[in-house]
């Protein structure tokens, strides 16, 4: 799939980094620094990364996957439920599952350890687009469910999209973004669209 250039990059955001490996902590502290951005806190287990979002209110948060007292995927379970927030899982080849079960609680994106200074950046800057993007589907349906399935058949759509038209994502974003408001209705109804349309092609 093509890749672009994310504005969103050139942002300076507040970042949480939950890691319970101190060096890990520093080195991510000092890159995303480097990046332009502003570590808010640091969170050595779940549970304090449960507290530390609610406190500071990050506009990222890099989630360990493996942590004491409550793993990634429980916080991130956590957090999505009181304070919606862009979350991107770092992780561990073999903690594939557990990647797809932060993904399906709510993560944005994920970065498999050891994490490039030259991964960081980008990864931070889909997981907050994507985000945006969720919170535009939020406001269309009720509740923080519908809101997450809502977002998986949106992102099954683009990279549909993406993979017919090759576009980029930002493009198949704004090309279901205009189809809907031509047609008047929700974004998840015109990908809903978009998948039947392809499962006939095949």
């Amino acid at each position: 799939m093509p890749s672009s250039h994310c504005e969103d990059e050139r942002l300076s955001l507040q970042i949480l980094v939950c890691e319970d490996e101190g060096l890990t902590t520093l080195r991510l502290r000092r890159s995303l620094e480097a990046l332009g951005h502003h570590v808010v806190a640091e969170a050595a287990d779940g549970e304090a990364a449960v507290a530390l979002a609610g406190e500071h209110h990050p506009d990222v948060i890099l989630m360990d996957i493996r942590m004491p007292k409550m793993d990634g995927v429980q916080a991130t379970r956590a957090i999505m439920s009181a304070r919606p927030t862009a979350i991107v899982i770092v992780s561990a080849f073999s903690d594939r599952e557990l990647i797809d079960a932060a993904v399906d609680a709510g993560a944005s994106n994920y970065l498999v350890k050891p994490v490039s200074d030259e991964q960081l950046g980008p990864a931070i800057a889909l997981a907050h687009r994507r985000f945006q993007q969720f919170q535009e589907l939020g406001r269309e349906v009720d509740g923080l469910r519908h809101a997450l399935e809502a977002r998986k058949l949106v992102e099954r759509a683009k990279g549909i999209l993406m993979d017919r038209l090759t576009l980029s994502e930002a493009d198949a974003f704004r090309r279901l973004q205009s189809a809907s408001r031509d047609r008047r209705q929700p974004l998840v109804d015109t990908a809903r669209q978009v998948i039947d349309a392809a499962s006939l092609l095949g």
